[in-house]
């Protein structure tokens, strides 16, 4: 099952269905009046209409049960998992008990929105296979870590490049000549894939993160989790095999649940 909207036809749609939050897509009504927002949903009532997933039946409007039962889950979730590959493709996953519904960002502010199975089917067969692209199953040189600046690991990514090398040792209190450090230069320089998960979880009307990125390379695979420390966000960079990325993944959902289970 697979439906196309914009951000401002699911944006129309959770307001109708009086979501008091949306994560993971940009607010398109920011700078628009209540009027504006009104002609948006008459010209997003027309649209749905057409493609026959609303009507007007007895002055009251009608959804397909479908539909509406996906954009329920959207509205109303405490769990979503986003996935961005190679800092371009990326999709949203809105989790209930017995399916999840998935948001995949296309161009011109649309999204393909998808119908998946349980939540551990769409774990096993959608953002596993998403997240372990490119990963083999190589082997580690070294089991210290490196703080990385999550902005800066933004820019080595998008240029295949470190900028500061001499700032990466300082932060971790090594040489310039690091042996690990230039083995993560080396493996941002050949990157094969950049994945990123986040986990969006609500505890207590209050929502909370957890993420990890995965650096893959010929030479060595990286798990790049999202930590706090010294009052500050950093990005905790390991070389990994696959089985401990896997593992990196895993735990977070371990975390997440244990968190949403007190």
């Amino acid at each position: 099952m697979k439906w196309t909207l914009t951000s401002k036809d699911i944006f129309i749609l959770m307001k109708v269905l009086g979501a008091k939050a949306l994560i993971g897509i940009s607010n398109p009504f920011l700078y628009n009046n209540e009027s504006e927002v009104e002609k948006e949903w008459e010209h997003t009532f027309k649209k749905l209409h057409k493609i026959g997933l609303v009507d007007l039946i007895n002055e009251e409007i009608k959804f397909e049960d479908t539909f509406i039962g996906a954009m329920w889950v959207i509205a109303r979730t405490n769990l979503i998992t986003e996935i961005i590959v190679d800092n371009n493709d990326k999709s949203l996953f809105y989790f209930s008990d017995q399916y999840v519904v998935e948001c995949h960002r296309l161009e011109d502010d649309q999204y393909d929105i998808y119908l998946h199975g349980s939540p551990d089917q769409t774990w096993n067969h959608t953002i596993f296979p998403k997240m372990l692209m490119g990963v083999e199953n190589l082997p580690v040189r070294f089991s210290e870590h490196l703080l990385i600046d999550p902005e800066d690991y933004k820019k080595y990514c998008l240029n295949s490049k470190i900028h500061n090398i001499e700032q990466i040792a300082l932060n971790n209190k090594l040489e310039n000549s690091s042996l690990l450090v230039n083995q993560f230069n080396r493996s941002v320089q050949r990157k094969i894939h950049n994945n990123r998960l986040m986990m969006f979880y609500q505890m207590n009307n209050k929502w909370n993160v957890e993420g990890i990125h995965i650096l893959t390379s010929p030479a060595y695979n990286w798990t790049l989790r999202m930590i706090h420390q010294n009052s500050r966000e950093w990005l905790e960079a390991r070389q990994g095999t696959g089985t401990d990325i896997l593992k990196e993944i895993m735990d977070i959902i371990k975390r997440v649940k244990q968190e949403q289970a007190v």
